[in-house]
């Protein structure tokens, strides 16, 4: 059996609507496709979806954002990993301010004792490009994806991990997986050491580094905040709990995942709105930037990561995307324009999301 909609969400729909010039109400193939993924669950089943088509922006809600406490559109999520299309989009910005280049080796681009660290466990990092780190393809193992880490965290979710004890988490873990320019393998540990870049080159945290160069704050990309460090801050009561296995992640310490392959907490609004930005032109100062961060040319053939986004196909649904750890995901469809953005508040929905999203985008525009 179906849940419709309840009444306070389509007034919510019909409010955030209001956000776009021209915006229509919010059409009932919205609320027909999402619902499938809205369906049954437990008292942890939740999501929260952003569409933007054109000048139109609606959104869809379900769930409890906390107990009794019901989600709404306003509620912000940790988007974890695409964090990563910042963080990459701050870097090209430096790239085409001629701060950076993309061809050179991190060597050149990292503290001596990081270098240090890294070549002790056999990378050589005179090889390795700010290209590679930035396409996952460098060779760095992924401390993220280590069962070490996981059961860190697990063990004491209130700790505060540093950069740096990350880094070198990563090198005592695991060993390179490839040499540089040879293979993809996604990497957390690659995008800390940009983070780490983007400070020495701005000689700023990498919070306001971020703020400034994609320039957020112009953009209206106010519920976009760094969980720590940033200059606003994240009201508890706003961020959704999100749940892992059962768990109750709210009380974890940010820094298990901060410092540039995550730490961005978000409305859905505004991951949608900043992915609309991006892939129509409008963070960039030239054009041939974005070309740039879209571009396969020099990736290994079967990679499906450009410069900070994946490029994918979910049968005829094409999109460029990226996903959340918690559960979050954002999808651009080229041929339309279309812009959605959905976090669901249980890891283990983060299937139906993916579901949801893509049966939207082919009803959509088939």
């Amino acid at each position: 059996m179906k849940h419709p909609i309840s009444a306070l969400v389509v007034g919510l729909l019909l409010v955030f609507a209001t956000l776009f010039s021209g915006a229509q109400a919010p059409p009932e193939q919205l609320s027909a496709t999402l619902e499938g993924a809205m369906e049954g669950g437990d008292a942890h089943t939740g999501f929260s979806f952003f569409v933007i088509d054109g000048d139109e922006g609606y959104c869809a809600v379900k769930g409890n954002a906390a107990p009794g406490t019901p989600l709404t559109a306003g509620h912000m999520f940790r988007i974890a990993s695409i964090t990563k299309t910042y963080t990459a989009a701050t870097v090209l910005r430096l790239v085409e301010q001629r701060d950076l280049t993309l061809d050179t080796p991190l060597s050149d681009l990292i503290r001596p004792s990081y270098d240090q660290l890294l070549r002790i466990d056999g990378y050589d990092t005179d090889a390795i490009t700010l290209k590679h780190v930035l396409s996952h393809t460098a060779g760095l193992y992924d401390h993220g994806q280590s069962q070490h880490y996981i059961d860190a965290i697990m063990a004491d979710p209130q700790h505060i991990w540093t950069r740096s004890e990350q880094i070198q988490a990563g090198t005592m873990w695991g060993d390179p997986v490839g040499a540089p320019g040879e293979k993809f393998f996604y990497s957390d540990t690659g995008y800390l050491l940009l983070g780490h870049i983007i400070e020495r080159t701005t000689g700023e945290p990498l919070p306001q580094a971020v703020r400034e160069q994609l320039r957020l704050d112009e953009h209206g990309l106010t519920d976009t905040v760094w969980e720590r460090g940033d200059s606003s801050t994240v009201v508890g009561e706003r961020r959704a709990h999100q749940f892992i296995a059962g768990q109750d992640t709210h009380g974890w310490d940010p820094s298990v995942d901060m410092y540039g392959g995550g730490g961005l907490v978000a409305t859905m609004r505004d991951v949608a709105r900043f992915y609309d930005l991006l892939l129509t032109g409008k963070i960039f100062e030239k054009p041939e930037t974005l070309v740039l961060m879209l571009s396969a040319e020099g990736l290994p053939a079967a990679s499906p990561y450009r410069l900070g986004i994946f490029e994918k196909d979910y049968g005829d649904v094409h999109v460029y995307e990226h996903g959340g750890f918690w559960g979050t995901l954002v999808f651009h469809q080229p041929s339309s324009g279309i812009t959605i953005a959905g976090a669901a508040l249980q890891q283990e929905d983060y299937a139906k999301l993916v579901k949801a999203m893509v049966a939207f985008l082919a009803k959509k525009h088939p």
